[in-house]
């Protein structure tokens, strides 16, 4: 998957320290994601829960053409999701996690500077990672199935992340999500890409159900 970008601000502001006091809560608001019915192995992502308790946002890619979808959250615990919007063209999903009782965390707004990505992996589990977000992005990419050009807004992330860290939360020095992570770079180390608060709200508003039967 290709994509072309415009970059709209670079400059970082600073104020992360703030985000350490919120340290229990976020990781308690991050999720793994397993899915099950594509290939021979099981795909495995990042989630957060996000407005209210028992809903998870995720990347679409990470759950396209599953049979079953495993959310795990912090204390290792399994439950079974159900996927409740399907975005193709953002590249985000959102799950509905019936048990999962966390407290959820706000959607915030965009800024510049100090954050932290909520991350999940198998041998790790939720765990908080600290980034910078170092530019305000206009993407030009395809969607998720390569089959159309589509424009979203997003953001670019200085920090470690991981290819297994897709669909980890954004948070900013409130503690609010600002964004969920899509895909690291390949030709820059330490740099990732995720897409921005005002993509995520559209997704909690409008709700789409793009095809989600089909292997990404």
């Amino acid at each position: 998957m290709t994509f072309s970008l415009l970059i709209l601000a670079g400059c970082a502001t600073s104020g992360g320290e703030v985000v350490e006091d919120h340290a229990d809560r976020l990781t308690e608001s991050g999720v793994g994601i397993i899915a099950e019915g594509c290939g021979l192995a099981a795909q495995t992502g990042s989630g957060v829960i996000v407005a209210e308790p028992g809903q998870v946002v995720t990347v679409a890619h990470a759950v396209a053409g599953a049979s079953t979808i495993t959310v795990v959250d912090d204390s290792g615990t399994e439950f079974d999701a159900t996927i409740e919007a399907f975005d193709k063209n953002s590249d985000l999903a959102v799950l509905r996690v019936a048990g999962l009782d966390a407290t959820p965390l706000a959607v915030g707004t965009f800024a510049l500077g100090s954050a932290h990505a909520v991350v999940w992996s198998r041998d790790d589990g939720v765990r908080s990672i600290p980034i910078e977000v170092t530019k305000q992005l206009n993407i030009t990419i395809e969607d998720i199935y390569v089959e159309d050009e589509v424009r979203r807004t997003g953001m670019e992330l200085s920090g470690e992340i991981s290819s297994g860290d897709s669909g980890g939360a954004v948070v900013n020095s409130d503690g609010e999500v600002v964004g969920i992570v899509y895909a690291r770079s390949r030709a820059r180390p330490g740099i990732a890409f995720a897409t921005d608060s005002a993509e995520l709200a559209r997704l909690l508003r409008v709700r789409p159900m793009d095809p989600v039967d089909r292997c990404f």
